[in-house]
């Protein structure tokens, strides 16, 4: 599958009238309207909503969004949270075909030690195959599930992102935090409005950032860092997580009793496996695997061929209009 047709996975169950972003990160970073280009981020006034009143206290608001502006789309039938019972989705998530080429990025000597590591490669594989950066989710149950916290947390640290793909749900916001020891950065989340410089010292408070929309960003870096980055996914619901380097991931408090379906994505080669089960109360093992062949999934390739279909397509509305 390509990004297209895992549409659904950004935007569940949103609604059109915050207008979800499904595409890459744009490079626009203007402000929005009536917004102060100089202000700190969550600074704006939240923009006025018809919909009904959240539940008091129904999930986190980290974004500092009028409370109904995220119901519309996290909770749109505005359900209190799902109290019945509830299970555990857990598993790995492996990759198996071509091993991944490498990247033409290169990084600084001594200062930057898990930069090579992180993103020499297309995409990271630990042993036996087990695939890190993967975004797991759990979709097509009923009731709703919030965020947590406030926050989802990314480290940087040795000119290195934790992660390289990032999940939160809409509501929440992104806290990047510098555990080097002499490096600073400055994170900021392309796609999202661009309202101040910001600088992550070492060992110091997080870096705030703020997504006033659900969709997909990048983290990227203002100093001259262009491999540090992350995919950022801001979701519908909280039924998410992401692999590490063992490929293991796990998913809690989901509605049980029900058929769901369990997608793995790794944004680094466009590609989503998925599952479908019914989900037991308690424990419930989901492993999934992607398929990599270097022919057909690396960007380049994947460019190539849009081209080409692109091309074949033009070529076919020629021949139409000339009979």
């Amino acid at each position: 599958m390509n990004r297209t047709s895992m549409a659904w996975l950004l935007v569940v169950p949103c609604v059109v009238a915050l207008g979800c972003q499904n595409n890459p990160a744009p490079p626009n970073h203007d402000t929005k309207p009536g917004t102060d280009g100089a202000a700190a981020p969550g600074s704006a006034k939240p923009e006025a909503s018809a919909a009904a009143p959240a539940p008091k206290g129904a999930f986190p608001n980290g974004i500092g969004r009028a409370d109904a502006d995220i119901t519309k789309v996290i909770n749109p039938k505005n359900e209190a949270p799902y109290e019945g019972p509830k299970a555990t989705v857990r598993g790995t998530v492996r990759i198996k075909g071509d091993a991944p080429p490498g990247t033409s990025f290169t990084f600084p000597a001594g200062k930057c030690g898990e930069a090579a590591a992180t993103y020499g490669k297309l995409f990271r594989v630990g042993l036996e195959g087990a695939a890190a950066d993967v975004l797991v989710a759990v979709t097509g149950y009923k009731g709703f599930v919030p965020a947590r916290e406030e926050a989802a947390k990314v480290t940087i640290h040795g000119c290195a992102f934790s992660r390289r793909t990032v999940a939160m749900t809409f509501g929440q916001r992104l806290e990047v935090a510098n555990i080097d020891k002499i490096e600073s950065y400055m994170p900021y989340l392309d796609g999202a409005p661009k309202k101040a410089v910001l600088v992550a010292v070492p060992g110091g408070a997080p870096v705030k950032l703020y997504a006033f929309e659900p969709g997909h960003y990048m983290i990227r870096d203002e100093l001259p860092n262009p491999f540090l980055t992350a995919d950022v996914y801001v979701l519908a619901y909280a039924t998410h997580a992401v692999t590490g380097l063992d490929g293991q991931y796990e998913i809690t408090g989901v509605p049980a009793g029900g058929e769901v379906r369990v997608s793995a994505f790794l944004p680094s080669i466009d590609k989503v496996v998925e599952q479908r089960i019914t989900l037991k109360e308690g424990d419930n093992t989901v492993d999934l695997t992607l398929e990599f062949d270097e022919k057909k999934d690396t960007p380049e390739a994947r460019k190539k061929a849009a081209a080409e279909k692109k091309a074949e397509a033009e070529k076919k509305a020629e021949a139409e209009k000339e009979r």
